[in-house]
Order: C-alpha cells, then structure tokens, then sequence
C-alpha cells in the first residue's frame, strides 16, 4: 500500500494505482497536472488551496496543479485509489468544463456524493480498473480518457444543479488568470504561439503573466506555448497525419523547422516518436 508520487513514471499517459499515503504524510503531493482521488475507506485530513477538508470514504478529490495539497493525517484503515495523468490527457478529459466546475473545485475540491452516486462510482471504477489493468488493445488510451471525460463531466452536470444554493468564493485573480491562459492555449495553439498574443488576450502584460506562471507553476508562459505545441505535435504525428500538414495546421514555417523544433523538446525526431509510439 506505500507509494510514493514523486516516482510515478511521468511520461505516462495515465497512472492507477491505490495507497495509504503513510509515506507522503505532511508533504507536497506532486500530482502534476490533476491527480483524481477515490476515498475506498477511512478518513484523511487534508490541507487543500490552504484550507483544512476531510476526505472520507466515497468521496472525490479533484486535486488539480494549483492546488499543492498536502495530506496531514490519516486513519490506520485508510485507503484511496488514484489516477494521476499526463498534460495531454488533463487537457482533453477537462477541456470541456465549465466555469462554474472551476470556481466550484476550487471552493469544494472534496466532491461529496449521494448514496446512488456513490454506487454508480464503485461500478465506473470497477470498470476503470479492469481496462487500466487488462485490456491491451490499441484504442486503450482513448478509452480510459473517454471514461475520465464521462465521470468529469457528470460532476460538472451535478454542479450546475447545486451551484445557486451553495455560496462560492471567487478564486484569486492569479489563478483565474492561469485558468484563462490554459483555456486560450487550447483554443488559439494551433495560429498563435507568442506569449504577447495571449497577454493582450487577458489584458495583462507579458512580464505580468510571467510573473504569475513563474509564481505559481515554476515555468515560463513561453513554456507552456511550447508544451502545448508538442502535445499537438504528437497528437498528429501518433494520428499518422503527415508531417507537412502538421506544420501547415500549426503554423510553422515549414517541416524542417518544426521537425527541429520538436527534436529540442524532446529529444527524438518526429520519425523516431512515431516509431516509438508504434
């Protein structure tokens, strides 16, 4: 039952796993973009955006890159599943959120559920496991990241029917920035790759966002462009499409450049990760 997060595989599309968190008590959890947790039994406290939050058995935790939650205690019997992903798979499972699922998240990171909810989330767990552990076939990525989409929408669903009773903070003004940052790079990767561009987008300066990913996520806006780049890259290279029209969709100058460009940030040629991922 100990792991420790700090030595999950991080170029893994997904990782499932199940823990006590005996050995990361009163630390940093690393959960990388979004780590989702399933209480199976016990209690935990947990200190989450700085606030103290019970973690019981049935509940969900949304532990997203913003969040640094650290776990204070736990009792003996305590245990939960996890699934920590990949930026690539974060950006597709939550692409499609609302707002109200993002500031609600934020004020509510613990999602509680009903009896028949909790029932329902034993039977798509059960079933997340078996394709994690078991199936093999090569639509297997896409399918797990449909049934996280499917579990994170219907929260979201959930949330719009309960968000006018419950009051909500408004998260602070930094991380509605990255939220918006993160939200304009998947909708304008593809035409614009400057930091300028998606400064005046959030009418800030550059040396402003800067400030704030630097702060907050240790990495520069440009960074981030150019992850979100090679996340794109790969996407159309493991897609078979050729490497001309990767470069046309994405705006480079030509196939030699992005072919370089990809190599710097990876260390592989294009023909090579495609190799690779085959």
């Amino acid at each position: 039952m100990e792991f420790d997060f700090n030595r999950i595989d991080k170029e893994a599309d997904f990782y499932w796993g199940t823990t006590n968190l005996q050995t990361e008590l009163k630390q940093t959890l690393d959960v990388g973009n979004s780590t989702l947790f399933f209480c199976i039994e016990g209690t935990a406290t947990a200190l989450l955006y700085n606030k103290k939050d019970i973690f019981r058995k049935g509940d969900i935790l949304i532990a997203n890159w913003d969040m640094h939650p650290v776990f204070l205690n736990a009792s003996k019997n305590f245990s939960t599943n996890f699934c920590k992903m990949s930026d690539e798979v974060f950006y597709e499972i939550f692409r499609n959120v609302s707002s109200n699922f993002c500031q609600f998240t934020y004020n509510y990171p613990i999602f509680k559920l009903t009896k028949e909810q909790s029932h329902q989330l034993k039977i798509w767990i059960d079933q997340l496991a078996w394709l994690y552990e078991n199936y093999n076939g090569e639509n297997r990525k896409q399918l797990i990241i449909n049934y996280l989409q499917s579990l994170v929408m219907v929260v979201d669903n959930e949330i719009h029917k309960i968000i006018r009773i419950i009051p909500l903070k408004a998260m602070p003004r930094q991380l509605e920035i990255l939220r918006e940052f993160g939200a304009l790079l998947q909708s304008n990767i593809k035409e614009h790759h400057d930091v300028k561009f998606y400064a005046e987008k959030l009418l800030i300066t550059p040396y402003y966002l800067s400030t704030i990913t630097s702060k907050v996520m240790q990495e520069t806006p440009k960074s981030l462009i150019d992850k979100q780049l090679i996340q794109e890259i790969q996407k159309g290279i493991l897609l078979n499409t050729p490497l001309k029209v990767i470069a046309d969709e994405l705006h480079f100058e030509d196939t030699s450049y992005m072919s370089r460009f990809f190599k710097r940030h990876t260390q592989l040629t294009p023909s090579e990760y495609r190799a690779k991922g085959n």
